[in-house]
């Protein structure tokens, strides 16, 4: 079975339990909450160092968005069910300390999954209760859907006569990289599991923590804002990869029973 069939698979399974848990406890569903906002990403746990490479542990950043259904199960606890879009990946700073005879190059993994969480809620309604205040920390399952690595590299050209004062200095419409030079630049992007980038597999596993608060809008709508710190614990390729992701997201929450 091919591992795109198998991601596929496993993704109409996972929708299809999240959808049995949301309608399980139908009379006690209250809320429906349509969230967006913006996503940090980077990866650790690589051994691209020991083997001479770079790992991507700087900050890729990235959308997120989903919809979530939330339970309430006792007092304030309640269970959030979700599904979304996370941008997740990371980055390789170039060292400043990299010379100027060298090629320069910035690398980003971008990795684009769809993810499930099942998270348990814990809230308190703050004086006159149009503020409330949650403590979220659960498991996710997130499904690959595309990978890619993007690579900006910059030729610092041949090095030219350095220009006597006061005498005009024509460079070359492909700019500078340092005294007496010209750059090229050129951006290439390769799938993972090609061109030497490491596959990356289909499924990332992990736990999720997080905080908010939401702000009562009307009788039947809130306005949440809220981050979410997401750690992958299953390792996404063949080095021991594993995610590490922050999100900052807002929206509104819908009472519907």
């Amino acid at each position: 079975m091919s591992a795109g069939r198998y991601s596929a698979q496993a993704a109409i399974h996972a929708v299809a339990l999240v959808l049995a848990l949301a309608a399980a406890p139908l009379a006690a569903q209250t809320t429906i909450g349509l969230r967006v906002g913006l996503g940090s990403a980077s990866l650790s746990g690589d051994d691209a160092a020991a083997r001479g490479g770079q790992a991507f542990d700087e900050p890729r950043g990235g959308i997120v968005a989903g919809v979530d259904a939330g339970i309430p199960l006792s007092g304030g606890l309640g269970v959030r069910l979700g599904m979304g879009l996370a941008q997740k990946g990371g980055a390789v700073e170039v060292p400043p300390s990299i010379t100027a005879s060298r090629l320069l190059a910035e690398s980003t993994a971008e990795f684009e999954y769809v993810q499930f969480s099942a998270l348990l809620r814990a809230g308190t309604t703050g004086e006159g209760g149009n503020l409330s205040f949650g403590l979220l920390a659960g498991p996710y399952v997130a499904f690959n859907l595309s990978c890619q690595v993007a690579v900006s590299s910059v030729d610092p050209g041949p090095l030219r006569p350095e220009v006597p004062p006061g005498i005009p200095n024509r460079v070359s419409a492909g700019g500078t990289a340092g005294a007496g030079r010209t750059a090229s630049a050129q951006d290439t992007e390769v799938a993972c599991g090609e061109g030497g980038v490491s596959a990356v597999k289909s499924t990332d596993f992990g736990l999720a923590v997080g905080g908010g608060f939401q702000v009562r809008l009307s009788a039947s709508m809130d306005l949440a804002f809220e981050v979410i710190y997401s750690r992958g614990l299953s390792e996404i390729d063949d080095e021991g990869t594993k995610t590490g992701h922050v999100a900052f997201q807002g929206g509104l929450v819908f009472a519907i029973g």
